[in-house]
Order: structure tokens, then C-alpha cells, then sequence
């Protein structure tokens, strides 16, 4: 997704090429691939899950609400863990900054964090409600009653930092829902920290791509510049659990 930017400081006769934008009296008016006019879904380009352009493309002057469903669908169930969460999110702060959906950032984040918040919710719900009878059998090949009772023990200690920073690390955030519902977490408990780590992840990511969306460079590197986010953002988790292992293996000496 390149737009027009740097040639907004050029005279208005060369600011826009006609496979750029189109030009106008007061500059470079934007324009996305799902601009037909039409309001209706793009159909002349497949889906393609992996690729987020591809969805805002095809999703055309709908972007806003396809993406809080996708958000929602990733959230509520294991298998949506293929959607690139981070990637919408931050791509959809892009599409907003360029002011061509009616769209105010304050409702988009705000749909978006409900589909974020109520998918998290009906993945504890089934976790809660069909999880011990489907995944907790002896032979079953993952949930067995040992990983449940391992997975309570995590979230009694990890409760709060574990669903909060489960949302910036990728297949993570669909799968910990379901977790603390098959370990019987607290349902007063998961609301609350599901509400904060849902308003930190959509409102980080989408007011980062928002705040960013206009500059040459993230435009150029935009799957770079993603990434690296998703890794710094990752990095919280694996580093809490190190430090707690080596605090725990200094500790058994004293002991004994």
C-alpha cells in the first residue's frame, strides 16, 4: 500500500500520477485499491487470509466492519490463530490516516475492540462450556488432564500479565481463551483483564498505524515495520518465564 505522500510538496500539476491518485485543486486526493465508488465488496481480486491488503482490498468500503469480525473470528476460536491480527490492525491505522472512509478513527477502534473483546469472550465460553469434555480424555493428544491442570497452575500465577500480553503475540491471543476457560479461571477475573489487554492491543496497534500510516518509510517497509513490532511485542512473555525459572533455580539451593 504506497500512497501519494512525498509528491504533496511538488507543484499540483505533477503531485499525482493517474496510477496514483487523481488530481485536485487542493492536492493529491488518495486512491485505495476498494475506491470504485460502488460501496460494495471489490469481487475482481481473490481472498487471500494471509495477506491483509488482500483482505482490506476485498473488503472493500467495508474495511472497518470485515475487520472487526476477522478480529472477533481470530479471538473466539483456535483455528482463527491463520488470520494476521497484528498486521489488520495496523494496516487499518494506515487506511484511516488517509482520510478516505468516512470511518473516524474513534468508531473504528471501537468496533474493532468489540469484535476483539466478545470474540475473547466466546472462546472462554467454549473452553468453559466443551473443552473439558473434548480435549481432557487420557489419550487426547494435547488437553489432557495433566496440561489442564499445568495450564490453571500458569494462569493462577500468570493471570493478569498473561492475558494481557497473550493479544500482541500471534496465535497466543486465539488459544488463551480457551485455555483459562478449560482451566476454570474466574469468569469475573478473565473479563477484566480481557478488557484491558483487548484496549491495548486494537488501540496500540490501529492508533500506531494511524499515528505512522503517512510516512514514506512505513509505507515502503510496511511487513518490516509490523514485525518488528510483533517481536518487541512478544518479548515480555518468554523473558517473565525465563527470569521466574532462573529465580526459581537459585531459590532450590537454599532449600535443601
Amino acid at each position: 500500500m504506497r500512497l501519494c505522500v512525498r509528491e504533496w510538496v511538488r507543484p499540483v500539476d505533477a503531485r499525482c500520477s493517474p496510477e496514483r491518485g487523481r488530481q485536485t485543486t487542493s492536492g493529491c486526493s488518495l486512491t485505495m485499491p476498494w475506491q470504485s465508488g460502488s460501496g460494495r465488496l471489490n469481487r475482481q481480486r481473490p481472498m487471500n487470509w494471509f495477506d491483509p491488503h488482500a483482505l482490506i482490498d476485498v473488503l472493500g468500503t467495508f474495511a472497518v466492519v470485515g475487520v472487526a469480525v476477522l478480529i472477533f473470528v481470530e479471538t473466539a476460536t483456535i483455528i482463527g490463530s491463520i488470520l494476521p491480527g497484528d498486521s489488520l490492525l495496523f494496516l487499518l491505522g494506515m487506511t484511516l490516516a488517509t482520510k478516505i472512509t468516512w470511518f473516524p478513527l474513534p468508531l473504528a477502534m471501537l468496533l474493532v475492540l468489540l469484535g476483539a473483546i466478545l470474540g475473547a469472550q466466546v472462546g472462554f465460553w467454549l473452553g468453559h462450556k466443551f473443552g473439558r469434555r473434548m480435549f481432557t480424555k487420557e489419550k487426547a493428544w494435547f488437553f489432557t488432564p495433566k496440561t489442564v491442570e499445568r495450564t490453571r497452575g500458569f494462569l493462577d500465577r500468570y493471570g493478569a500479565r498473561a492475558l494481557i500480553l497473550a493479544r500482541f503475540v500471534p496465535v497466543v491471543r486465539a488459544v488463551m481463551p480457551t485455555f483459562a476457560g478449560i482451566a476454570d479461571m474466574p469468569a469475573r477475573r478473565f473479563v477484566t483483564f480481557n478488557l484491558i489487554g483487548g484496549f491495548a492491543w486494537v488501540v496500540g496497534l490501529t492508533g500506531l498505524g494511524y499515528g505512522l500510516g503517512l510516512i514514506p518509510f512505513v509505507q515502503d517497509n510496511f511487513e518490516i515495520v509490523v514485525l518488528v513490532f510483533v517481536v518487541l511485542s512478544s518479548l515480555p512473555m518468554p523473558l517473565e518465564l525465563l527470569r521466574e525459572r532462573i529465580m526459581a533455580r537459585r531459590k532450590r539451593p537454599d532449600a535443601s
